[in-house]
């Protein structure tokens, strides 16, 4: 699914409110994925992300449970 940015976002946060049960080791595997489908978006500073931006979900992995 798509996400909009809200303002305190980050991608730390995205990726935790998607899995399942979030651990800091899943989210930290996780977060990269985010960026890498969505830098044409993001841009070059996955840190810097503005309110209002769109966000697709990575695709699924097998071992995403």
């Amino acid at each position: 699914g798509a996400v909009t940015v809200q303002p305190g976002d980050s991608l730390w946060s995205i990726a935790s409110a998607h899995l399942g049960r979030p651990t800091d080791a899943r989210v930290s595997a996780e977060w990269p994925r985010w960026y890498e489908a969505n830098r044409a978006v993001i841009g070059e500073d996955p840190d810097l992300l503005h309110p209002g931006q769109v966000l697709l979900a990575p695709a699924t992995t097998a071992d995403a449970s």
